[in-house]
């Protein structure tokens, strides 16, 4: 399970979508609106993943991925790295007898980002260490984000009200219970901002379509992609209207989205979400369940050496030239049927955790052919789903080979 690659595509194409609509004394040109960035609501409610107690070499993989959503968010905002360039860095993760150390590094990484990121790995080790003066467990996760993903303030009006509201939404977890465990809806509408010189004499004022002009100075119009997503689109509009949004012009209505995935939710995606955010939703799914299967060959391995020391003891008791030593071994044979036991039991736990990452990947390469069919430009989301699904499967196969060999070669009465 030495890979890592991401599945996510097309964020560039969402950050290119809408256009500003402009209202009374509002410039005349079309402004294009990005920042357009999705939020991970699984960073609304961080789980720790099931390491086990002793790290080994798949502890720290499976650190570094659960830690992966809260990662990208910490390189969300352009301002605690180099906008302009994508950002590559690298967390080097080391855990010995004594500390945990992780240093992360990268190029135009501000300390505030650095520090973020390390806090995310961190979250994610708690409670492992090594025994003493045992070798020390290393490993270098690289971490990247591309310029068009984050948010970038200063590049036009619309621009900056959509970024302003994507920066605040980490802070608004309390509205995302409600799909804390499932597939959030895609969100969109519009956001007008009233100048408050406008707003203060609202009631003397008429609209250039003769209605009345609005006293509230941010009103947030979103609706939700299905119907079950209103309570989250109430909670979300009545938070980007307390935001303290403003514009030059007297009026002024931002095309605005708030886009969603849940890392930690279903992979049964609402209706109404368009095809690029229905593959980012499956794709953090995919990374949240890639982060499990690693930490269940952890835990496996943690058992398979725990076993192995059995096995040694006794093949060391059994072959001993004391007569003591000897007799002690068939009393030994209890706990290495147990062990074995355990093992089995272990192995079956990593099949199934891989199983659950190959279902998302199917369900991925499902989706990747479907639009495929409408638009050839989704070919290499096809060829990326495929590869992962089929090294995903050669996995499973080993695992149940591994299962199957541990099962036999288990003790009956007798070693």
């Amino acid at each position: 399970m030495g890979r890592q690659f991401s599945l996510l595509i097309g964020i560039v194409l969402l950050a290119c979508a809408g256009g500003q609509s402009t209202g009374t004394a509002a410039p005349a040109e079309r402004q294009r609106v990005q920042n357009l960035v999705p939020f991970d609501i699984g960073n609304c409610f961080p789980t720790k993943l099931d390491l086990g107690k002793t790290a080994n070499e798949y502890t720290l993989q499976a650190a570094f991925r659960g830690a992966r959503p809260a990662i990208q968010e910490c390189l969300a905002d352009a301002k605690v790295q180099n906008p302009n360039v994508a950002t590559k860095g690298k967390a080097s993760l080391s855990i010995d007898g004594s500390t945990t150390s992780v240093t992360v590094a990268g190029e135009g990484l501000q300390p505030a980002a650095s520090s973020c990121v390390e806090k995310a790995i961190r979250a994610q080790l708690e409670g492992v260490t090594v025994p003493a003066g045992t070798k020390p467990v290393t490993l270098d996760g690289p971490f990247e984000r591309e310029p068009s993903t984050m948010v970038r303030m200063g590049i036009n009006e619309a621009s900056d009200v959509q970024g302003t509201i994507r920066l605040a939404v980490p802070q608004w977890c309390s509205c995302f219970e409600p799909v804390k465990t499932q597939a959030p809806p895609e969100l969109g509408g519009s956001v007008m901002l009233t100048r408050e010189d406008v707003t203060k004499y609202a009631d003397r004022l008429k609209a250039p379509d003769g209605g009345t002009v609005t006293s509230k100075g941010v009103n947030a119009t979103l609706q939700p992609s299905d119907p079950s997503g209103a309570p989250l689109a109430s909670c979300l509009n009545q938070r980007v209207e307390a935001l303290p949004l403003k514009s030059s012009s007297e009026q002024l209505t931002v095309p605005a989205q708030i886009l969603l995935v849940n890392s930690n939710g279903s992979t049964a995606i609402p209706a109404g979400v368009g095809p690029t955010l229905q593959f980012a939703q499956l794709d953090a799914v995919r990374e949240r369940r890639q982060a499990e299967a690693f930490a269940a060959l952890a835990r496996r391995q943690n058992v398979a050496d725990a076993y192995d020391a059995q096995v040694q003891a006794y093949q060391a008791a059994a072959n001993s030239k004391d007569a003591k030593k000897r007799k002690t071994a068939g009393a030994m044979v209890k706990d290495l049927k147990g062990g074995c036991a355990a093992l089995v039991k272990a192995d079956e736990e990593y099949t199934k955790a891989l199983e659950g990452e190959a279902a998302v990947e199917q369900q991925a390469l499902s989706l990747a052919q479907s639009l495929k069919a409408k638009d050839p430009s989704w070919g290499d989301a096809e060829k990326a789903s495929s590869a992962a699904l089929a090294d995903t499967q050669k996995q499973i196969d080993a695992s149940k080979q591994l299962r199957a060999a541990n099962e036999k070669a288990c003790p009956k009465e007798k070693f």
